[in-house]
């Protein structure tokens, strides 16, 4: 794109910081048009989502209510990155000592929220949020072979609660049913089932 048609940001100010996210006003200038505005940057750490099949082939995905909209989601194992944590190692952590060293890493968020960890691990994209008003990223991660090896460990502030599906009743829910009301999980699926596609072609 032109240089003289992307925004200067002149300066930024920090408005507001949460404990999730932090908020910028941007001073912005559009030099092709001649214009001023002030825009807002929501700062915030990149998530990490995980599409995970058990050893049967059964979706594993949590319920939960989401205070956002106020209402209970199905989705599958989410969370977001640690300060400065590369997304690899975020996404993957070690079990406990003596465990086989291909087995030594597993998905942080599925392991905690499922109890399950993964024969096999797969990175299918990184993708940005929502670039308008966000900077993070989404990492979307595909986990095969699962294997529940513990209770899940749930954080204070969080319940959730453990669903298995078929796989095709969750591809269904791509287009035909409203099962998956959460733009990122849907994402997940998506990409997921692209990949399972070009794996079995």
């Amino acid at each position: 794109m032109d240089k003289h048609k992307t925004w200067v940001i002149n300066s930024e100010k920090q408005i507001l910081s949460t404990r999730i996210f932090d908020i910028f006003s941007l001073d912005c200038y559009l030099p092709s048009k001649d214009v001023k505005n002030d825009f807002i940057s929501i700062r915030t750490n990149d998530w990490v989502n995980t599409f995970a099949l058990d050893e049967d082939g059964k979706v594993l995905l949590v319920k939960q209510h989401r205070l956002g909209k106020n209402l209970v989601t199905v989705e599958v194992p989410a969370g977001a990155i640690n300060d400065n944590e590369p997304p690899e190692v975020a996404a993957l952590r070690e079990l406990a000592p003596g465990d086989r060293l291909d087995m030594a890493k597993a998905l942080r968020e599925l392991e905690e929220e499922t109890g399950h960890v993964p024969g096999k691990l797969v990175l299918l994209r990184s993708i940005n949020v929502n670039p308008a008003i966000q900077n993070n990223r989404c990492h979307f991660f595909l986990a095969l072979d699962c294997k529940k090896v513990k209770e899940p460990v749930l954080d204070p502030t969080e319940e959730l609660e453990l669903v298995l599906f078929e796989k095709e009743e969750v591809f269904n829910a791509i287009f035909e049913t409203d099962l998956i009301e959460n733009s990122v999980t849907l994402m997940s699926i998506m990409l997921a089932k692209e990949y399972l596609a070009r794996k079995i072609e």
